[in-house]
């Protein structure tokens, strides 16, 4: 075996430099056009795509999915696994702790989703929440968000959140155990939603 300051040991490690110089500089050769666009930085890459004049739908897109593959591994550790199912005997109407947790981190990571939409784009893009976080509450939501003009898909949002925001207070302090009073609260704090969304749709 060559010891470390053999010749035929030095000459090996001054062809490996060599070659190892010789494929940096081919790699940035062989850069592509997307190579030189493409940014860590959304707004940036923005700015690229915008610079060599690609059509804004398609940089939408680009972002949609460059955005929310950053979040792939976030929303995949919420998927619901059968531990997470409600316990026999209790009412399937009854919300779990982990369910709505879930929904509300899925609803966290969505707004952060569109919150660099917005830094990114200059203009408000939607990002959807994944079916397994939706209520059927949430589903008919859907419905009414895609029906209001962008500007005020935003309040329609926060209206939303804060109604489950307090539903969570709510059933943080009956512990899954409903009296009476606790539901006429719930169906209160329903009619609050459902009169401030329609005061949105009339302010069209």
């Amino acid at each position: 075996m060559d010891e470390p300051g053999s010749p035929d040991n030095s000459t090996r490690v001054a062809e490996a430099l060599k070659n190892a110089r010789s494929n940096t500089t081919n790699a940035a050769a062989r850069r592509t056009p997307f190579a030189a666009i493409y940014s860590s930085d959304p707004k940036l890459f923005v700015d690229n795509l915008r610079r060599v004049g690609c059509p804004e739908e398609t940089i939408r897109d680009i972002i949609v999915a460059e955005v929310s593959r950053k979040y792939r591994a976030q929303e995949e550790a919420l998927l619901p696994t059968p531990a997470d199912h409600v316990p026999w005997g209790w009412s399937p109407k009854t919300s779990e702790r982990k369910l709505i947790e879930r929904r509300q981190q899925a609803a966290a990571i969505a707004r952060e989703k569109e919150a660099l939409f917005h830094t990114a784009l200059g203009y408000d893009v939607s990002a959807k929440m994944p079916v397994y976080a939706l209520t059927t509450s949430d589903q008919r939501f859907e419905g009414l968000l895609n029906s209001l003009p962008a500007g005020n898909r935003q309040a329609a949002q926060q209206i939303q959140e804060d109604y489950w925001a307090r539903v969570e207070e709510l059933r943080s302090r009956t512990r899954g155990f409903w009296q009476s009073e606790d539901i006429v609260e719930l169906k209160r704090l329903q009619q609050d939603r459902n009169s401030a969304l329609d005061q949105l749709v009339k302010s069209q």
